[in-house]
């Protein structure tokens, strides 16, 4: 459990939140438009939706000890890629790596390992989990920031990729079990009867459309708030508490939340995101109502989170957890490989954040309604 938490902090913060701060500075000293960078970031979340449903097949079958270990290496050689791409072609396909990478590093497989180490007590291990990764933006951000003026955008990748090496490989490889014996050969069978399910494909697109929300925010929440009219500084400070938010979330659920079931948490948790685009919306108004955004921003984000690795074993059982998660994230995966290039798109089409704004509070809407859906419509099981 340990082990994994230093790890998803790593591969959150090199793999997804550190674009945020390194996109202007490799805007300004490559001369490729905020547009084609975040371009390049999506095909690598494009990659990371593709390979999302057989990595959980993988785990099923081999473990997590032996597809995160695999791709904590993978991870280390694209950051290297990336630190090094002389074009934004190159720059590019390393982000596709990258992406594939993810989908064996981030949440996804270490859920599934510890669904599969913790059975009946694998809800209360998850939320364990996104204690830890629900701090890797409050760490990557700050880091990332303060690394790029001594070493530059290449130099930060290039140390993001020797952390990842050094760290996470060994944890990963030493660390977590070994697979058990019986490996799982019912996946198959597992998945034929909740494909057909509605509360599959209602939940599916739920998350799809927080998903959505989730990429434009973690990626684009620093210029809309300096758009709104905080300085830089400022909307570093206050982007830099969603971690926090997101713990503060956890702990909610842990305490105040475990009982209920993940799909009316869900529900409870999806509410508040359009809440908070309401919030952010209104910061250029009142500066102050940023802290009413990242408190309910980040704390439904850390909720929704656990939503993730919760509900798929709720609704539709254990047997084939790897294989029936991953193909119910592949979906919002692709939103978020869609979401940085299409907000990037927007901004400069139109100007500013606003009609980007209004997107997104649309897509929480609709992914509370899902919730509300797949929790009348589906056959209930004890997670």
């Amino acid at each position: 459990m340990a082990a994994l938490s230093v790890t998803q902090i790593v591969a959150w913060g090199a793999q997804y939140y550190a674009i945020a701060v390194l996109a202007p500075a490799i805007a300004a000293a490559e001369g490729w438009s905020r547009e084609a960078i975040f371009g390049a970031y999506s095909l690598g979340l494009l990659a990371q939706g593709i390979a999302s449903f057989p990595s959980g097949r993988l785990i099923d079958r081999y473990g997590g000890r032996i597809v995160m270990s695999a791709g904590s290496l993978l991870s280390a050689l694209a950051l290297a890629a990336l630190a090094r791409a002389p074009d934004i072609w190159s720059f590019g396909a390393a982000w596709i790596v990258t992406g594939v990478a993810m989908a064996a590093t981030q949440y996804e497989p270490a859920f599934a390992t510890l669904t599969a180490g913790f059975g009946s007590d694998a809800r209360r291990a998850i939320t364990w989990l996104t204690f830890a990764g629900g701090l890797a933006s409050t760490v990557a951000w700050p880091v990332t920031a303060a690394a790029l003026p001594v070493l530059g955008w290449r130099g930060a990748y290039l140390g993001w990729s020797a952390v990842t090496v050094g760290l996470c490989l060994p944890l990963h490889l030493w660390l977590l079990p070994r697979a058990r014996g019986g490996a799982q050969a019912r996946t198959g069978r597992a998945l034929g009867p909740v494909l057909r399910s509605p509360a599959f494909w209602l939940v599916a697109f739920a998350l799809t459309a927080g998903s959505l929300l989730f990429s434009v925010i973690g990626v684009h929440a620093i210029p809309m708030l300096e758009e709104a009219g905080l300085s830089a500084a400022e909307a570093v400070a206050v982007a830099s508490f969603t971690g926090p938010m997101q713990v503060a979330g956890r702990v909610t659920e842990f305490v105040g939340l475990a009982r209920l079931r993940p799909t009316r948490v869900a529900i409870l948790a999806s509410a508040a995101q359009p809440l908070s685009i309401l919030a952010l919306m209104a910061v250029s108004a009142s500066p102050h109502a940023a802290g009413l955004y990242v408190v309910l921003y980040g704390m439904s984000a850390g909720i929704l989170t656990i939503v993730r690795g919760t509900v798929p074993a709720e609704l539709f059982g254990r047997e084939g957890y790897g294989a029936v998660a991953g193909a119910m994230v592949a979906p919002g995966i692709m939103a978020r490989a869609a979401g940085p290039y299409l907000a990037a798109w927007m901004w400069e089409s139109f100007g500013g954040y606003r009609s980007v704004q209004v997107v997104i509070l649309i897509a929480g809407i609709t992914a509370c309604m899902a919730f509300i859906g797949a929790a009348a419509l589906a056959p209930k099981r004890p997670a």
